[in-house]
């Protein structure tokens, strides 16, 4: 499922310098496209990527680096804590609204349709 292009995702990932490696958190993985640039870039990491929307679990990437947790990012620290994770080295939040959820009238976020 196409969601949509993730904005400014050079300079997001650019800011987590993520280039050495480490323990990295998305905390809105939605269609998976800044996940998918840290996992390019960055050889050697963990990263942690949550979302709480059903559609979004269907973006999974295909890699051992990559654990997808179906959770708000309200729960963070407690799910880290389920996978051991006691310090990250970078965290990014994409807080904008995903045109997916604006064009699909069954999401109910449409200002266009009338949704349930």
């Amino acid at each position: 499922m196409q969601y949509h292009k993730s904005v400014l995702l050079k300079e997001s990932v650019d800011a987590l310098e993520v280039s050495n490696g480490g323990v990295f958190v998305d905390v809105t993985f939605g269609g998976g496209g800044h996940s998918r640039e840290i996992l390019r870039r960055a050889e050697r990491c963990s990263l942690y990527s949550f979302d709480q929307d059903e559609d979004a679990l269907e973006n999974e990437l295909d890699d051992d680096r990559l654990t997808l947790i179906h959770s708000n990012f309200s729960d963070l620290e407690n799910s880290l804590k389920l996978y051991r994770v006691v310090e990250v080295d970078g965290v990014l939040a994409d807080l904008g609204v995903s045109s997916h959820q604006f064009d699909a009238e069954e999401r109910g976020f449409s200002i266009r349709f009338d949704g349930p």
